[in-house]
């Protein structure tokens, strides 16, 4: 059985994949929480780089971990599904 049949079996092999990462468990943990501004959980995150943040964020909602919504009268938001 070769590598790429072995994860394609395996779901726990591809839900690590989509929470690998040093910061991606910090972020769904807050997120968990309540519905947080992007520099407020910034804040909550001593040495997460913006870039990072801004990084982490976009992956985890182009897997479908996390929902962005954008308020008229405030700035965006991330939030869990």
């Amino acid at each position: 059985m070769n590598e790429q049949s072995l994860k394609e079996r395996c779901p726990m092999d591809a839900a690590l994949s989509v929470i690998d990462g040093k910061w991606k468990i910090f972020i769904l943990w807050h997120l968990s929480q309540r519905t947080i501004r992007f520099n407020e959980l910034q804040r909550l995150m001593p040495g997460i780089t913006q870039k990072m943040l801004t990084q982490q964020l976009r992956e985890l909602e182009r897997d479908g971990m996390i929902h962005r919504e954008v308020y008229p009268q405030f700035r965006r938001r991330w939030s869990t599904r």
